[in-house]
């Protein structure tokens, strides 16, 4: 199941750099948000259209690594999104959905995404699929800034373990899986790379068109 995940994914983001061939505009942004929880991650874009977008997402957080610390929450994302905009791709308002793939090894935390690892440890596999709105700000010619929110709806399977007394190894204690709400939140500082460059007109051009005058 897992390979065919990643074979998926990795379809996905061929698909995305043979798109970027025609797009007109490269996006790098970094959600703030989702920094706050101490994990890096990275939004890459491509304006399609006047008004369509695509990109994809990725977060990595690798860390506590000690195999035997009790509170975990280790996690791979990536998250493929479409995007339409009311406007234009560079300002206004905007409606997108997005699927999203994680692995998760987390443990006796409190964190609301995994909700039910107070008292053991979780490690496995997400998949779902959102939609979400947002807004974004024009600073610059290159810079920007973009809120968004929205819900997802998903799916996981995972194992379950416990710590023994003595607090040096892991005990499997089943496995589990379901249903889940998962709530999308960004604040995100947005820079863009125009892939097109502005055309020039050589000045013999412009002097043979004033003698037609």
């Amino acid at each position: 199941m897992r390979k065919c995940v990643w074979q998926t994914l990795l379809c996905i983001i061929l698909t995305l750099c043979a798109l970027s061939a025609k797009a007109q505009d490269l996006t790098i942004s970094n959600n703030l948000l989702y920094d706050a929880t101490l994990t890096p991650n990275l939004r890459i874009g491509y304006q399609v259209d006047p008004k369509w977008s695509i990109a994809v997402t990725g977060g990595f957080r690798h860390w506590p690594r000690g195999n035997y610390t009790t509170k975990k929450w280790r996690h791979l994302l990536i998250s493929p999104s479409v995007r339409h905009w009311k406007d234009s791709v560079q300002v206004g308002q905007f409606w997108g959905a997005n699927a999203i793939y994680s692995h998760f090894n987390a443990g006796y935390t409190d964190m609301i995404i995994y909700k039910g690892v107070k008292d053991e440890r979780r490690q496995g596999d997400l998949v779902a699929i959102g939609a979400f709105y947002g807004y974004k700000w024009r600073l610059s010619c290159r810079w920007a800034m973009e809120v968004f929110g929205g819900l997802a709806v998903g799916y996981a399977w995972y194992d379950r373990f416990l710590i023994n007394d003595a607090g040096d190894n892991w005990l499997r204690n089943g496995s589990g899986n379901g249903l889940f709400l998962l709530p999308q939140l960004g604040l995100n500082v947005v820079y863009r790379i125009p892939l097109r460059k502005s055309q020039t007109i050589p000045i013999d051009k412009i002097l043979l068109a004033d003698r037609t005058y």
